[in-house]
């Protein structure tokens, strides 16, 4: 019945991403697709908001490179439904009007329709992962193992693909061990899962102890990404699995559940879970403490766990992962499936077998409104959100622009400065700037949020420094400004702003090479990176003004050093020999200007680096050539390699746990039907499939 649930999820994931399947791109808010999608460099340390789940991003890439981008976009997403289908079904256990209506359920409600438009898919990933999780340590605790390599496999790929999923593991994981009574070898396989699952963020000890940047998150980020309560109040939004942050932006998940719906969903989930403690209280009580703990903290710090979560985010290392509270809600909507299919069990049984008319006559008043919940989250969702969200098309100047631009190491500055804005090849949906999926040349976009107080979580010196220059305007040498970025070209998309950044059009140091009503492109004909061989001492405001008289060069502008002959006219020399090394050839002695974030991690040998003021890794060398390398991937890579193979070693264990238990009971079963006859065996298998599943 597992495998029943399974291509019950299927089918509908199909349903939901069938028009993503046509040729072009799907772009949702975090999730954007394009045509030379690359490895980002937050596998080498070097991009400070992408060190999380990086074994889900190697697969990811793996993926990529198979299936194409347009396709994996849409496969992603499919994974998500026959997963959580299979784990819920395998967690709900009982018959089938029990399992495929938990299963629909975790496939059809309010919280994946806000997060499939988010285009949070690797959150998604690890939540139906975790729904096999929390199948697989409720059965491990049934059999009283004193470890269980399934619950662990499990908790690593859901780990893997999502930081979130280590703390809504965890919570799964002592809440099935504590209730209704905790014994020793619960608490001993629970401490051995997680012990054990720790191994695949093995990569982070390197990350926190070479001193790799990460993103800056603080108090403030508790309020801008507090659930949102709606018109109806926190409480009715959380209850309903609603209150993603973005709830009043322009491109928020809207999902019609209206009064009646919700008021079904709600007696549906209490019915439920309510008749699943008084018969089934090992599988009842822990899975309402689920549900429970989901929507208490998920309401977050305007809920009445509002001032432990605050303590519990400046006190408990590596909480700041949750600070979107509504990610919590995961919990209640796994318990809500069971719930959900707990109540559709009871209505099936009441219309086949009560003989009372008023039970009968309620049957069959509640079936069909259960159905009409389905029906009405269904319309959200299936056939691409409803139908509101189709595959993009780039337009044709992005396609002649990356032809101009080819391959290079110098990068290309893309404009507006925005992380998220509207285009029109996206429908005026806002999407995160998608220019990093679509050119071949590295590219440089903006990483500020700009959300009310928190404009940015970026702690990047490069952003700071572009933050500033693109607001001034740079005064008519902009490519000199931004040269030590090592830029070659500036992208400006004229979907709208096309007059606030009109000041390209009148940088002496900018050649345009492309003019559309779509995109215009700025070759940078100033030079900035190389053997620049002088400096100058000062800060960004004195920079802004050499830049703005005329008199900025290609010398390194360094903070209290400064040495040489100004302006200078040196570059060059420089060359990338992978995503973590420079060569310098040969050349006058001198600085040096390598265009990577800076960080103390960046070494030449013995001779000495520093910071630029643009952000950017400087070095005082002689004549000789030598290598500029980052040091931190030689562990990192070690890092890496251990958390993948611990993955590895955990899944193939529950593998082959699952092989040992499985295959036994089912010759067991089939020699027991062979014996007792195909009506006995066939109960016998229906009753036994829950104990045997493969989570």
């Amino acid at each position: 019945m597992t495998a029943e649930s399974v291509l019950l999820g299927l089918l509908t994931g199909i349903l939901v991403v069938a028009p993503w399947t046509s040729p072009g791109y799907l772009l949702l808010l975090d999730w954007v697709a394009g045509p030379h999608q690359a490895l980002s460099p937050g596998l080498y340390g070097l991009d400070p908001a992408a060190l999380d789940a990086l074994p889900y991003r190697l697969f990811t890439h793996a993926i990529r490179q198979l299936a194409g981008a347009g396709a994996t976009s849409w496969l992603m997403i499919l994974a998500f439904f026959p997963i959580a289908a299979g784990g819920v079904s395998a967690l709900a256990g009982g018959g089938r009007w029990r399992r495929h209506p938990a299963a629909l359920f975790v496939c059809l409600n309010p919280f994946v329709v806000e997060r499939i438009q988010a285009g949070h898919v690797p959150f998604l990933l690890s939540v139906a992962l975790l729904c096999a999780m929390a199948a697989s340590a409720r059965h491990a605790r049934t059999r009283g193992h004193w470890f269980a390599a399934r619950p662990a496999g499990w908790y690593a790929l859901a780990v893997s693909s999502a930081a979130h999923a280590a703390w809504l593991g965890a919570t799964i994981l002592v809440l099935i061990m504590l209730l209704p009574r905790p014994r020793l070898r619960d608490l001993v396989r629970t401490a051995i899962v997680i012990v054990a699952t720790g191994g695949v963020y093995t990569y982070a000890a390197v990350v926190v102890s070479s001193a790799i940047l990460t993103i800056d998150v603080s108090r403030e980020d508790l309020e801008v990404y507090a659930t949102y309560p709606g018109s109806a109040g926190l409480l009715t939004s959380v209850a309903t699995l609603r209150g993603f942050w973005r709830g009043a932006s322009d491109s928020s998940p809207a999902v019609a559940l209206g009064l009646v719906p919700g008021l079904i969903l709600v007696v549906a989930v209490l019915g439920g879970l309510g008749r699943l403690c008084r018969r089934e209280p090992a599988a009842g009580v822990p899975l309402t403490a689920v549900t429970v703990s989901g929507l208490l903290l998920g309401m977050g710090v305007h809920g009445p766990l509002g001032s432990a979560y605050r303590a519990a985010f400046d006190h408990l290392p590596l909480f700041e992962a949750m600070r979107e509270q509504q990610k919590w809600v995961a919990l209640a909507m796994i318990g809500y499936a069971v719930g959900v299919g707990v109540s559709a069990e009871a209505l099936a049984g009441a219309l086949r077998d009560s003989h009372h008319p008023v039970l009968r006559a309620g049957a069959r008043l509640s079936a069909p409104a259960l159905i009409g919940m389905y029906v009405t989250v269904g319309a959200s969702l299936l056939w691409g959100l409803g139908g509101s969200v189709q595959v993009s098309h780039y337009p044709r100047a992005w396609y002649a622009a990356d032809q101009i631009m080819g391959t290079g190491d110098e990068s290309v500055l893309f404009l507006p400065w925005h992380q998220y804005q509207p285009f029109a090849f996206t429908a005026t949906r806002s999407v995160a700037t998608p220019a990093r999926a679509f050119f071949r040349r590295p590219v440089l976009s903006s990483d500020a949020a700009e959300l009310g107080p928190v404009r940015s979580n970026s702690v990047s010196q490069r952003m700071a420094y572009l933050d500033r220059v693109i607001a001034t305007g740079a005064a008519g040498s902009f490519g000199q400004l931004i040269a030590p970025l090592g830029v070659r070209y500036v992208a400006l998309s004229k979907e709208r702003e096309t007059d606030a950044y009109a000041w390209l059009s009148r940088q002496r140091d900018l050649r345009p090479v492309l003019t559309t009503g779509e995109l215009d492109v700025y070759q940078v004909v100033a030079e900035g990176t190389g053997r620049v061989v002088s400096a100058r001492a000062g800060d960004l405001t004195a920079a802004l003004g050499w830049a703005a008289d005329g008199r900025l060069g290609s010398e390194a502008v360094l903070s209290g050093v400064g040495d040489g002959v100004v302006p200078s006219a040196g570059s060059g020399g420089l060359r990338r020999m992978s995503s973590t090394r420079w060569r310098v050839e040969a050349g006058a002695p001198g600085w040096v200007v390598v265009p990577e974030e800076w960080s103390a991690n960046w070494m030449a040998g013995d001779q000495v680096t520093r910071p630029t003021v643009a952000g950017t890794v400087a070095v005082r060398a002689g004549s000789r050539s030598f290598t500029v390398q980052y040091t931190p991937w030689r562990w990192l890579r070690v890092g890496l390699l251990v958390s993948v193979l611990s993955l590895a070693v955990l899944t193939i264990s529950g593998l082959v746990e699952h092989r040992r238990e499985f295959y036994p009971g089912l010759r067991r079963r089939l020699a027991g039907s062979g014996r007792s006859g195909a009506g006995a065996g066939s109960r016998r298998c229906r009753a036994g499939s829950g104990r045997s599943s493969w989570w």
